[in-house]
């Protein structure tokens, strides 16, 4: 039995029948799903904080004390969710967008097991939900968010000061997405979405842009997973080289390792910078992109010893920038089959249009979420600027996607 089930009061017992039945909570209904809530955070903190007290335990610091590798792992866990850190000219804003996935889907599990108990018969809030699944989801958020708070204290000890107002993003944004996953698991189940929200009406054009857009996305994001792991492989002497300059022993290296694998997806929005033409920086004044790559002074990371070597790149290598457009071909081509066969040339081009805009914007929010900032100085900036990928993507896929959906009508007309 989990810590979540026993607060929930999850017990069988046998009835007049025989069958097993739940129990009564062995606590009033407003404290359990607060402890919920609580419970969730706090053990989404200790998948943190375990292996960091066990690497300061390995390797301690002289006359350092429990509390910094605690606070240490407070403000690492409060950094996965959103939260910026740092002091003065230095900041650091940096998501692995994997450990933030996970840290949203655990949260939703927890939000799932509050909900579970909430009366989905009760009257309507405001149209919007019962008014019993309203209670415990606002009772499960309070309790997540003393677990942030306690984090945020917690965090005071250690050498990673928490940036204040950036704790908005784990009090209100992940919790947040949370409850949207788990409300819409149980939804599945149950009539728990109100007139409101029921009666919203979904433009046709955007609909029918949803599929070839995921499809698109998932394509554009593997392919470029696939180019990292290709350049980790092709480079690999100087990424172990640099692994080995780290000196960070043995459970060091396995969460350097896990860190970087946890990254990928933030790799992968570089690749498709450099692709599309933005390019990408590690540090201020080492820029790549499709025209060449400039040096500079690098973290101490080992991945980055897979970038491409300072100079200029092969005239050719400028041609990868329509890998986009095929792409976009791509999805204007999916686009077709979500519309009639003899839909007027507005229509067609309309879903493809949006369905590349959807990529793009959600390329776009990926690398807003992922952060940019690794210090001070020259690392305050890194990445890929969003705005300019999105909209640099956007027009690149639309071009192809334009193109397939133009062809498609000529021939019809022949």
């Amino acid at each position: 039995m989990t810590v979540l089930e026993l607060l929930r009061g999850v017990r069988p017992s046998d009835d007049e029948d025989g069958e097993g039945s739940p129990a009564t909570s062995w606590l009033p209904d407003s404290a359990r799903d607060v402890l919920v809530g609580l419970a969730t955070g706090l053990l989404s903190l200790l998948v943190v904080a375990v292996p960091t007290v066990l690497g300061w335990l390995l390797d301690p610091r002289p006359k350092a004390s429990l509390g910094e590798p605690l606070g240490a792992a407070a403000s690492l866990w409060l950094l996965v969710q959103g939260a910026h850190l740092g002091d003065g000219a230095t900041n650091v804003a940096f998501v692995p967008l994997v450990l933030g996935a996970l840290v949203v889907w655990g949260a939703s599990r927890g939000a799932g097991r509050a909900l579970a108990t909430a009366d989905v018969e009760d009257a309507w809030l405001a149209d919007l939900l019962p008014r019993s699944v309203a209670s415990v989801a606002g009772r499960w958020w309070g309790g997540y968010a003393v677990a942030v708070g306690g984090a945020a204290a917690l965090s005071l000890a250690g050498s990673l000061p928490l940036r204040w107002p950036s704790l908005v993003v784990p009090v209100v944004v992940v919790p947040g997405l949370a409850l949207v996953v788990a409300l819409r698991r149980l939804a599945r189940e149950e009539d728990v979405l109100g007139p409101r929200l029921q009666g919203v009406p979904t433009p046709d054009v955007a609909r029918r842009a949803w599929g070839p857009a995921v499809r698109g996305l998932s394509v554009l994001l593997g392919l470029a997973a696939l180019t990292v792991a290709a350049a980790v492989v092709l480079r690999w002497g100087s990424v172990s080289d640099l692994q080995s300059e780290v000196g960070a022993g043995f459970l060091g290296g396995l969460l350097l390792t896990g860190v970087q694998l946890a990254s990928l997806p933030n790799l992968a929005l570089w690749v498709v910078a450099f692709v599309a033409g933005p390019g990408f920086s590690v540090v201020e004044g080492a820029h790549t992109g499709l025209a060449g790559s400039t040096s500079g002074l690098l973290p101490l990371v080992p991945v980055l010893g897979a970038l491409p070597s300072p100079g200029d790149h092969p005239w050719a290598l400028r041609l990868l920038v329509l890998l986009p457009v095929l792409l976009g071909g791509y999805i204007g081509r999916r686009s077709l089959r979500s519309v009639a066969r003899l839909s007027s040339l507005r229509t067609k081009a309309s879903v493809a249009v949006v369905a590349c805009l959807m990529v793009a914007v959600a390329v776009g929010a990926l690398d807003v979420l992922g952060g940019g900032s690794l210090g001070a100085y020259r690392l305050s900036d890194i990445g890929v600027p969003a705005l300019w990928l999105a909209v640099t993507l956007g027009a690149e896929l639309a071009v192809g996607a334009v193109a397939v959906v133009a062809w498609d009508v000529w021939r019809l007309r022949r």
